[in-house]
């Protein structure tokens, strides 16, 4: 683990640090720090969450911007520490540098791992995590050691809100993409808990005909950005997310979120599981079931208090998921494995 302390360094005794390592992700730092340091426009790859992925074009300034917004939403102070092990070759990682540069934050820098309890033996103001990251902290019962902590690139489910409960840190989910620079919008799990994102400062959101949720214009991002996330909005700097309209299934001409059902059936199921449409002469598609492991539980009880069109068909099982590096199920992909 390396510490940058930005409150008593510069970016320039932050790259003279960083040089005298040779591993392959401390170098993923050393590049993003000479390319920030000495650039005014920095190239990002995006994950495909607006369309197809492609390479954007941010300036620096708008980077501030975003880090700005989300120091102030989390009221973080000039040597407030922070851990960050997420990789740099993504936004989150890339982002939480600039964060910590203009806050002037104390940083520890940590490899990337999917359980990185082992770097709680001290306390940090905050910390950002993917939900699997997460999920192995609460096993080693080391929440405790982080004051805020920030949930992204994945769906929180029931598992972990319930379990997180019992500790006395601040708990957030966080909903964004590249194109926004991370979050754009941010909820409370614990110990409060709401079932709405609401915007961080410079963002208001739309939705279209279908429902889908359009992310206007403003000083962080170039142009208004149209997305395939289904939600219920409140107003324009609330809203509920649904599901995906790409994940739709549709039987018997019935559209069907999948991710509703999903959150309806969750406590139900002892595994990870996803629901996908799979093809069906009669209705077009029929819901199906897949998991890595056996569900422990009759297709009759999960469907016993699900209204008749959702209703689950089939059940199946994969040797393993195909998972983004955040950990979210690729659903597509997953269906053509399943489909061959």
């Amino acid at each position: 683990m390396i510490n940058l302390n930005f409150s008593k360094i510069t970016v320039s005794d932050a790259l003279s640090i960083l040089k005298l390592y040779d591993e392959k992700w401390i170098k993923l730092y050393y590049n993003f720090f000479i390319e920030y340091f000495y650039k005014n426009k920095i190239e990002i790859n995006t994950s495909g969450t607006t369309g197809n992925p492609k390479t954007i074009t941010v300036s620096k300034v708008q980077m501030q911007k975003s880090a700005a917004a989300t120091i102030n939403y989390f009221n973080l102070q000039k040597g407030d520490s922070c851990l960050l092990s997420l990789s740099c070759e993504f936004i989150a990682g890339k982002m939480m540098l600039v964060r910590a540069i203009e806050g002037k934050l104390n940083l520890f820098i940590a490899k990337p791992c999917s359980d990185p309890s082992h770097y709680l033996s001290r306390k940090y103001d905050f910390a950002p995590f993917v939900p699997m990251q997460v999920q192995n902290i609460i096993q080693s019962k080391k929440v405790g050691q982080i004051r805020q902590l920030l949930i992204g690139g994945g769906k929180v489910n029931n598992e972990i809100i319930s379990q997180i409960k019992v500790f006395q840190t601040k708990v957030f989910e966080s909903f964004g993409m590249t194109e926004t620079l991370t979050h754009f919008a941010i909820k409370q799990i614990s110990p409060n808990y709401s079932e709405w994102f609401k915007t961080i400062d410079g963002f208001e959101i739309d939705t279209n005909k279908k429902d889908e949720l359009v992310i206007k214009k403003n000083g962080i991002i170039n142009s208004i950005l149209k997305t395939k996330d289904l939600i219920k909005k409140k107003s324009n700097s609330e809203f509920k997310w649904l599901g995906r309209s790409d994940n739709v299934i549709n039987s018997g001409g019935i559209k069907i979120i999948p991710e509703e059902i999903e959150r309806k059936i969750a406590k139900l199921i002892p595994v990870r599981f996803v629901l996908v449409g799979l093809p069906d002469k009669q209705l077009g598609q029929k819901i199906a079931i897949v998991s890595e492991k056996p569900l422990k539980i009759e297709l009759e009880k999960i469907n016993k208090d699900l209204s008749e069109y959702e209703k689950i068909k089939i059940s199946k099982i994969v040797t393993k998921f195909p998972i983004t590096e955040s950990g979210k199920i690729k659903r597509r992909e997953l269906q053509i494995i399943l489909n061959v």
